[in-house]
């Protein structure tokens, strides 16, 4: 017959046999927009506008009918549980979640500098730490 004390024996004993470990990760690549992507207007705002409302882009693309300024902002969470043997090192359960979000937006100018398009999708949020 197994006591209280007996099965705290085991489970202590389980519990040092056994090791687990978890990393919760958050990282971040780019910067937010400094400015609202309204504010562009085709066919008038200029590159000095551009660069003023938004900083310099994270690419600048060279085309045959005009540039291209990139801007990208990424956020990233992952988290990662795993338990695993102290002593053979054997992986015994291993969990891992991603959770990433965009924004983004390409400005086109034409040859002398003016915009002649837009596009832009925001889809950061808070996210969850897990």
């Amino acid at each position: 017959m197994v006591t209280v004390v007996g099965a705290y024996r085991w489970l202590l004993l389980g519990l040092l046999l056994t090791a687990g470990c978890t990393t919760i990760g958050r990282s971040y690549r780019g910067v937010p927009l400094r400015g609202d992507p309204s504010a562009i207007v085709e066919g008038q705002s200029t590159k000095s506008d551009v660069l003023r409302l938004f900083g310099p882009p994270d690419v600048i693309n060279h085309q045959t009918t005009g540039d291209a300024f990139v801007y990208r902002y990424r956020r990233q969470n992952s988290t990662q549980v795993r338990v695993q043997d102290p002593i053979t090192n054997i992986n015994w359960f291993t969990y891992n979640r991603l959770n990433e979000q965009f924004d983004r937006m390409v400005v086109i100018f034409d040859f002398i500098g003016i915009v002649r398009g837009v596009a832009h999708e925001q889809n950061v949020e808070d996210m969850p730490i897990l």
